[in-house]
């Protein structure tokens, strides 16, 4: 019996020392975790003090920066993007430690693509690892909800020592699972927090068709809910909270959704590229079941797709 006691009350405490230690993945304020980066006044405070609005006019863009750099952890802000005409804007939620090491810089990117009026957002991301630019490992989605309604949408990236996870509104829409041959091509150095507005004229829109014009300036990009949980240095009990927090555990309903979200609205994908990436074969590309079969040699997606009315189906019990 009393065996029995102690062992139930080594499990209470067990169970309170781990809920103690649970990810924090609460919202702060601009000012306790970010600094302004660039832009000046096109950088614009929240009279909450809680997010920013970051404003790209014909003479500057703008961006904020996190305080701290991380080893891994779970980043996220809701967006809420500008509308209109668009073309050649450029939003992007991203992580980096190019300042640091540029010859061979890591980053994890969110980049929010504009277009033409009548024409929805795209979303891209990317993912770089010691350098590893020539294979950047792009994808590229249509976004499935109205970006510049008054609702913002959620963008957030999850970083372990295994795995990448992008999620947009709680729906993972890509993970990048670490192998050994992948290298250095994987993310490993601690990396700060970016966010910014800028030009992207000679790419963002139709391979640079399409330019930024400035008669539609300034372009407003409106920043909330910012949550920076990363962990400094090798902090085991950080790493442990967030290898077991659900941001990182791709259960099988997760699963489900990413493959669902790919399938419908993925519109580009370096796994097909063969005309920019040749014999490369990139080795955690194996979630496109059809072989390849419904894209174009060079990544594009053969299907043709229009942006959902509905909701996404699954919303993490997290955000």
């Amino acid at each position: 019996m009393a065996a029995s006691a102690l062992l139930m009350v080594a499990l209470a405490v067990f169970v309170a020392a781990v809920a103690a230690a649970a990810l924090d993945t609460s919202p702060v304020p601009f000012d306790a975790g970010y600094a302004a980066l660039f832009g000046g006044d096109n950088l614009v405070r929240s009279p909450d003090g809680r997010g920013v609005t970051l404003k790209l006019d014909r003479y500057t863009g703008s961006g904020f920066v996190s305080k701290a750099a991380y080893r891994h952890g779970f980043f996220s802000a809701s967006i809420k993007l500008p509308g209109d005409y668009t073309a050649g804007v450029v939003v992007a939620f991203y992580l980096s430690n190019w300042d640091e090491h540029p010859k061979n810089h890591d980053e994890l990117d969110f980049e929010l693509l504009g277009n033409r009026r009548g024409h929805g957002w795209r979303v891209q991301t990317n993912m770089y690892g010691n350098g590893s630019t020539s294979r950047g490992r792009e994808e590229r989605y249509l976004l499935p909800v109205d970006a510049t309604v008054a609702a913002a949408h959620r963008y957030a990236i999850a970083w372990t020592p295994n795995n990448v996870v992008f999620y947009l509104d709680g729906v993972p829409i890509r993970e990048v699972v670490r192998v050994p041959s992948m290298g250095g091509d994987f993310p490993s150095k601690p990396m700060s927090v970016y966010a910014t507005i800028w030009d992207g004229s000679n790419w963002a829109t139709d391979g640079g068709k399409y330019k930024v014009d400035y008669a539609y300036a300034p372009f407003a990009a409106e920043f909330s809910d910012l949550v920076l949980s990363g962990c400094h240095g090798a902090a085991e009990e950080c790493q442990v909270d967030l290898f077991t927090h659900d941001v990182a555990v791709m259960a099988p309903a997760k699963r489900a959704a990413m493959r669902g979200f790919r399938e419908q609205f993925l519109t580009y994908t370096a796994c097909r590229d063969r005309v920019r990436y040749k014999t490369t074969v990139f080795p955690e590309c194996d979630d496109l079941a059809d072989g390849g079969s419904t894209f174009h040699e060079w990544g594009e997606s053969k299907k043709t797709r229009r942006r959902s009315a509905s909701p996404l189906l699954y919303s993490s019990r997290m955000q």
